[in-house]
């Protein structure tokens, strides 16, 4: 049996054993990409789909393409994805974080209004589809950003 062929630059790590009985082998890829080589993969995307470059839009260009790395590589790497943006040289999306949008208190008093709605189950996913039908309510992403949905409900029962 040959072993499998890696592209280039590409890293692998084996664990070997997991107790007395139980073996495994767990083969990761991860391209090694240099600072200039993932500020030509920025580039080459926003020439090719404009500016400003959002994380969504590159992700999705990026995908099946060997020359560029995942948004979440460039932001570990550059710290935030505005950075990365910048120091390619391209502008950078100027709208705020929806997860500082609204205060403690602006989130506590939203899912304190859902706790208080008819029909609310109390669970995450019931809340996520009754922030969709609310104008101006954080959805369930935004809510995990800021903390468990456990604590926040507690919180929010509590006021």
């Amino acid at each position: 049996m040959t072993s499998p062929r890696r592209r280039p630059a590409e890293r692998t790590s084996e664990l070997r054993s997991v107790g007395p009985a139980v073996a495994y082998r767990v083969v990761v890829r991860t391209p090694d990409f240099s600072d200039g080589q993932l500020l030509e993969g920025l580039r080459a995307a926003a020439a090719e789909l404009g500016e400003p470059l959002t994380s969504g839009t590159y992700d999705a260009w990026q995908r099946g393409r060997d020359i560029a790395a995942s948004p979440a590589l460039l932001i570990r790497r550059f710290g935030s994805w505005r950075a990365a943006c910048e120091a390619a040289g391209l502008s950078a999306n100027t709208t705020r974080s929806t997860s500082r949008r609204w205060s403690e208190d602006d989130l506590v008093a939203i899912i304190a209004t859902y706790l208080a709605s008819d029909g609310a189950t109390g669970s995450f996913a019931d809340y996520t589809a009754w922030a969709k039908t609310q104008d101006g309510a954080p959805s369930g992403a935004t809510l995990r950003q800021r903390g468990s949905w456990a604590d926040l409900k507690r919180r929010a029962s509590q006021a």
